[in-house]
């Protein structure tokens, strides 16, 4: 897809509770996020002076490689239940929304999301990629995002 805005400012854009709708796996990885992502007012490529919501948007992850998910660890009536991989083909049949980006260093990035199911049920996950570089794509701005205050 042609995008009129490709920006590489990853401090500038927030995919908190964002929803990944689709990955695509062409040499690059994209993430599509149907209804958008939110970009900062300081943004360079975002000349309104407030904070809005894209469109229709991708994060497209320049010769990406996907490492692993995994539903980590966690204490349930004192007991661990063990962290759980998430194979590549389930990944892409789940419904991923965005907590945050949780870290980005030596060109792996870890997302923080929220994964359901046909059953509705969510679940804590991380999905940890490696690429070249992360670009932040979009064509129109739709609306005010969440945290821009009147």
């Amino acid at each position: 897809m042609d995008w009129k805005f490709v920006s590489d400012d990853i401090d500038s854009i927030s995919l908190h509770d964002c929803d990944i709708s689709e990955f695509i796996f062409d040499g690059d990885i994209s993430l599509i996020f149907e209804y958008g992502f939110d970009v900062t007012a300081s943004n360079p490529l975002n000349g309104t002076g407030r904070h809005k919501r894209t469109g229709k948007a991708a994060v497209i992850l320049k010769n990406g490689r996907f490492i692993s998910a995994e539903y980590p660890s966690y204490e349930e009536n004192g007991n661990t239940v063990p962290a759980e991989s998430i194979a590549l083909n389930e990944l892409s049949r789940l419904e991923l929304e965005v907590y945050d980006i949780d870290g980005y260093e030596n060109g792996v990035l870890t997302l923080a999301c929220s994964a359901w199911n046909t059953d509705n049920d969510s679940a804590f996950c991380t999905v940890t990629i490696s690429c070249e570089k992360i670009l932040f794509c979009w064509s129109e701005f739709t609306d005010d995002a969440w945290f821009q205050k009147d």
